[in-house]
């Protein structure tokens, strides 16, 4: 099958903008030289939500994305909540490094998380830069030393 037949599934998990999602999907459709399509809205998990932390654990999300079904390559949960990993403050996204299954966090990549002036266009620039980090981890690419690279480790 070649690669314009497979399609990247987004799937928003809780409340994410639209609109938001459509501005994601025209990039991403020519960084992978594949359709994307997006699906259809899923629930948060209650069971992902960490009080004590006030975040959501990242794990939990994506266990809760379906694995992509065979018109699919890759799946790509996209959430408008903080996410953490254990051992860490907090995270951008995290993927299934052994399956097709990612997911990205929309919350820390807005100027008006850290209190600085609104820039959807930058939004929009690290939602995917984001996006093409997780999924390169599903495609089997490591993190990279050098910053200016997609893959480095981001915090």
């Amino acid at each position: 099958m070649s690669r314009l037949s497979k399609v990247i599934g987004l799937v928003p998990i809780g409340n994410v903008d639209k609109d938001f999602l459509e501005a994601l999907r025209q990039p991403l459709e020519k960084v992978f030289g594949q359709r994307v399509r997006i699906a259809g809205r899923t629930a948060l998990p209650r069971d992902s939500w960490n009080r004590d932390r006030g975040q959501h654990l990242a794990s939990l999300l994506l266990a809760e994305l379906s694995p992509p079904p065979s018109s699919e390559d890759r799946t790509l949960g996209v959430v408008d909540v903080d996410i953490f990993a254990p051992g860490l403050n907090f995270v951008f996204g995290q993927a299934d490094i052994s399956g097709r299954r990612a997911l990205i966090s929309l919350k820390r990549l807005r100027q008006e998380f850290y209190g600085l002036h609104r820039d959807e266009d930058l939004f929009l620039q690290r939602a995917l830069k984001e996006a093409v980090h997780e999924l390169g981890h599903t495609y089997g690419l490591g993190h990279c030393p050098d910053p200016s690279c997609v893959m480095h480790f981001s915090n």
